[in-house]
């Protein structure tokens, strides 16, 4: 019974992280917000307030102090939207909304019947978490068992959360994950159009076809993964609109990604230059290279903080050689292929993806913008097997540890983070289908 209560509080602190800075009722046509959902709201304020914590944890702010302030803050926002807001709460009694609530406790249930940590989690991951757990900061970390060179925001929500638990078992800190990737799936449902069954139904699919209790254990993948969704969300819906204040989001997620992994460096500059591949399309071209300016910037800051104060590794077990007289390229081929297709059954969310590009592309489903959208997500899935490819191949001649051992313990991660992008493609073929039976 304990148990229950100390899971429920957790989430009663990432409810209230979800709550402010900006209200739930900002879809309002009058508001800068128009036409953001409820889910959109939530995923959105906690994102934001996870940006103050990664910068909380380069100060000697404490975060039980922060902690603290969060919660007041918090009730006192719903105070005043409960005052101020007629009918506040029935932002919370739709059949989505509840179903979130229902699946956040049983997944977390049925992690925490299990609590183990996997390799990676509890050799790297864990004692960073541990770290903010005992209220150290980022400079911290040099020394501490596990890779120097690893980043640390999802090890720091893993920490706060289980320091400012009411058991303060490190797995309280874990719900975290399951909050957030629950949250960024319920936020596509926004771009289902208007039908609640099918929303549920949809989303559904999505959590059965994406969820692995393994990744859960320590590892960082899931909290990519969600970026990913919003990020992808937000520049469809820019696309669309132009609204400058997508193209900010979106850019401020992906400005997240290099501090959950190492690999986030990488995928950050492939998700920005696949946008240069279609600026010719956008009227406000300045912006877009502004911030593209500035996410290099802060990737070439980022990098330089870890060479200053932690390490800075960018081979990972690669090294420098490009062509290796010994090794075989066929071989590689072999093994690289072998490798994607196992990876690919293993998260079945990509079977699904892949079908539906099929769909799109064969039916030309889309209108002028969505045509545009569908050719970025295809430079991007273009670009990222040219990353991978490289990635391994370089593992393939430089590392001394088996190449099979490198696939088959990263390749299936790495594409469950990206595949995060691509989970819209699911939304665009879900319309169409209930369009064309409707006809």
């Amino acid at each position: 019974m304990i148990e229950l209560i100390s899971i429920t509080v957790s989430f009663f602190i990432l409810f209230s992280l979800s709550l402010f800075p900006f209200r739930i009722n900002s879809f309002e046509k009058n508001n800068f917000f128009y036409n953001f959902k409820l889910f959109d709201i939530f995923l959105l304020n906690l994102i934001i307030n996870i940006g103050f914590l990664l910068l909380i944890s380069f100060t000697t702010i404490s975060y039980t102090n922060y902690f603290i302030l969060i919660i007041i803050i918090s009730l006192i926002y719903s105070l005043f939207n409960l005052i101020k807001i007629n009918k506040y709460f029935k932002f919370f009694k739709n059949k989505n909304f509840i179903l979130f609530i229902i699946l956040n406790f049983i997944i977390a249930l049925h992690i925490i019947s299990n609590p183990i940590l996997a390799w990676d989690g509890l050799e790297n991951w864990y004692f960073k978490a541990q770290n903010f757990f005992y209220n150290y900061n980022f400079f911290d970390l040099k020394g501490l068992k596990g890779n120097n060179y690893y980043p640390h925001l999802g090890s720091l929500i893993w920490g706060f959360l289980w320091k400012n638990s009411i058991l303060q078992y490190e797995y309280l800190g874990r719900i975290f994950y399951i909050y957030i990737y629950l949250l960024s799936i319920f936020s596509l449902s926004g771009l289902i159009e208007k039908n609640n069954h099918l929303k549920i139904i949809i989303i559904s699919l999505i959590i059965i076809l994406s969820f692995d209790d393994f990744l859960f254990r320590g590892y960082q993948e899931v909290l990519l993964f969600s970026l990913f969704i919003f990020i992808s969300k937000n520049f469809y819906i820019y696309l669309k609109s132009e609204r400058s204040i997508h193209l900010i989001i979106c850019f401020f997620c992906l400005n997240l990604i290099p501090w959950v992994k190492h690999e986030g460096t990488l995928l950050t500059f492939i998700y920005s230059i696949s946008i240069l591949f279609i600026i010719k399309y956008f009227s406000n071209k300045l912006q877009i290279i502004s911030l593209i300016f500035i996410t290099w910037f802060l990737l070439i800051f980022k990098n330089y903080i870890f060479y200053k104060y932690l390490d800075l590794n960018f081979a990972h077990g690669g090294g420098n050689k490009f062509f290796n007289e010994s090794k075989n390229i066929l071989e590689f081929i072999y093994l690289f292929s072998l490798g994607l297709f196992v990876a690919l059954m293993k998260y079945k969310i990509w079977i699904a993806i892949l079908v539906s590009f099929y769909f799109v592309q064969r039916n030309n489903l889309f209108s002028a913008k969505g045509k545009l959208y569908f050719s970025f997500l295809k430079i991007n899935l273009t670009l990222f097997l040219i990353l991978l490819l490289g990635i391994y191949y370089n593992l393939f001649t430089n590392s001394n540890i088996d190449f099979n051992w490198w696939i088959d313990n990263s390749l299936d991660r790495l594409i469950f983070s990206i595949s995060g992008i691509f989970v819209i493609q699911i939304i665009f073929f879900s319309n169409y289908i209930k369009n064309y039976i409707l006809k």
